[in-house]
């Protein structure tokens, strides 16, 4: 018997639990992994981007109209600064993002740890809560194992399913919550590669090129993002690609096309790209329109282009290219466009979008609306980020508050 038990040993999990520790409540913990925190280990590739100077609503996706803001401002970067450095860590702050100053995401987890052993919270790993309820005022948990666990509140932060199968990720928590009465907006996976049917993927593959990128529902633009794209056999990746997916998985959930647009020179106008390719004509008549790129464009990207453009042979000499050749040239340059058919599943994915329906959540305490003494935080409600520490973020936020919250 505790006065709050923790489901799931996450981000927000662990802060959850000393928050509410160190405002004297008994604390249980349960875990489903042999041990805690282990997605935190890869966050920020290795590194942990911990959080954000700039953390706005705006970088922030739902389904829903409400205002859920209120974390995000009552714990703050500077609290959530606070907060790690008084458990040792130094920020490393690049540009935005804010990393450990070890820049090992070990530090991070090796603080948290240390800390809800300092404050005495139960912590017990390979514990998979399957069924919960309620007996006069206390929460019942039965775990896989025949055990039960007793509490007067709940904090679920049993997360989205980014990651599944090798961080303990699945949809039990959604299934948990859905028998209490709450609303499961339909999860997709988020921050993660793009697949794309196009042939020009597999020629490009492992090529690397910064560029503008566009993302279109239905011919309507969605979004912009610049960053370096990689080209892999199946679709698109990189930080970019991952800010985007968001919109290429929900359009397939959807059923509606999408589609992703590269501008490979993005300091150039289509002007000025027609211009060059002409003064390059003008420079080396005698070239076949493949030579024309070389020292100008990845040569990997060359044939691509030239194909896309409907040119037909990459051995046609420069000088029998029409104004028809170099506009198409031009405009395969400035909008070398790839059909989406999805992404990756969740085993790849960084974050998980939809979750709890978030009009069944007070923001002001993490409570649920639909049952006394249970909370939520995290990724188990629909609310996604962009990449950038604006998950964890809200990890920390959300689990602050709750634990506050649940221990008053």
């Amino acid at each position: 018997m505790a006065d709050i038990i923790v489901v799931g040993g996450g981000a927000s999990g662990m802060v959850a639990s000393i928050v509410a520790a160190r405002r004297g409540m008994s604390v249980i913990l349960l875990e489903r992994l042999n041990r805690i925190g282990k997605k935190l280990l890869v966050t920020g590739n290795g590194r942990c981007n911990l959080s954000n100077t700039c953390i706005e609503s705006s970088y922030y996706h739902t389904s829903s109209d409400i205002d859920f803001s209120y974390p995000l401002k009552q714990v703050d970067f500077h609290l959530t600064q606070s907060f790690f450095e008084e458990l040792g860590i130094i920020p490393l702050i690049e540009e935005e993002k804010v990393y450990p100053f070890s820049e090992q995401a070990s530090s991070v987890l090796d603080v948290l740890r240390m800390e809800l052993e300092k404050c005495h919270v139960m912590t017990y790993t390979d514990t998979k809560i399957v069924d919960i309820y309620r007996t006069s005022d206390k929460w019942q948990l039965l775990s896989e194992d025949g055990r039960t666990y007793s509490a007067s509140k709940v904090i679920f932060a049993t997360g989205g399913m980014a990651g599944e199968g090798a961080y303990g990720c699945d949809d039990t928590g959604y299934h948990l919550l859905e028998k209490l009465g709450h609303t499961i907006v339909r999860p997709f996976p988020t921050l993660v590669h793009v697949l794309s049917k196009s042939p020009y993927c597999k020629m490009m593959k492992g090529t690397k090129i910064k560029c503008d990128t566009y993302a279109y529902t239905s011919n309507q633009l969605i979004r912009k993002e610049y960053g370096e794209v990689l080209f892999t056999e199946d679709g698109l990746s990189g930080p970019p690609i991952f800010q985007l997916s968001r919109i290429a998985a929900k359009a397939k959930q959807d059923k509606r096309a999408c589609k992703i647009s590269l501008d490979l020179l993005p300091h150039m106008s289509y002007e000025e790209v027609v211009s060059m390719i002409y003064s390059r004509i003008a420079a080396h008549p005698n070239r076949t329109v493949e030579e024309l790129f070389i020292g100008w464009l990845n040569k990997r990207m060359v044939m691509p282009i030239i194909k896309y453009a409907g040119l037909g042979s990459i051995h046609i000499p420069c000088e029998n290219l029409d104004y028809e050749d170099v506009s198409k040239l031009a405009k395969a340059i400035k909008q070398f466009e790839f059909e989406t058919s999805g992404t990756r599943d969740y085993k790849y994915a960084q974050a998980t979008a939809g979750g709890v329906k978030l009009e069944e959540i007070d923001f002001h305490t993490m409570a649920s609306k639909k049952e006394q003494g249970l909370y939520l935080t995290g990724e188990v409600m629909d609310v996604d980020g962009d990449c950038g520490g604006y998950n964890l973020q809200w990890a920390w936020s959300t689990g602050y508050l709750a634990g506050l919250s649940a221990s008053q």
